[in-house]
């Protein structure tokens, strides 16, 4: 299902429209970026807060960027934005690593971008039931672009 964005404006452009996937209490946006610094693309992995107030609903945002991922801690209503790199020699692949977070540590990452409300009504078993389709959505984007001609460096 796409929909409008629930999130701030960010550099790069994007591959198609964002899909999202609810899941409870957060909603999932996927993306695929290009053209990040003129220089990176991949996966962009949003988490909303669905009750969060206002336009921007963001709390998470996972960059799986080939060259610098790295995910941001984000709580527009207390005007928060803790960007994090990722460090491939410790934690590996980033969509793995993305992956990983949304099953075994989201809830915690949620307390962390002060969304008390949001983590309290968490269900990790709506989580757990739309992760197949994260998945699938960006083994298919990653697929796709991998066919297409590489970005120059």
């Amino acid at each position: 299902m796409t929909q409008e964005a629930m999130h701030s404006q960010m550099g790069g452009e994007t591959a198609g429209s964002e899909e999202l996937i609810p899941a409870g209490a957060v909603s999932f946006g996927l993306e695929y970026r290009t053209n990040v610094g003129g220089r990176d693309e991949g996966v962009c992995i949003h988490v909303y807060g669905n009750d969060i107030p206002g336009d921007d609903k963001e709390l998470l945002r996972l960059d799986m960027f080939r060259i610098a991922p790295h995910y941001h801690y984000r709580n527009a209503t207390i005007k928060q934005n803790i960007r994090l790199e990722l460090d491939f020699t410790a934690e590996g692949d980033p969509m793995a690593w993305a992956l990983d977070k949304i099953k075994n540590r989201l809830p915690v990452m949620l307390l962390k971008c002060q969304a008390d409300e949001v983590a309290r009504k968490f269900d990790q078993r709506e989580v757990d039931a739309v992760l197949p389709k994260i998945v699938a959505w960006a083994e298919s984007k990653t697929h796709s672009r991998a066919e297409a001609t590489p970005m120059s460096s």
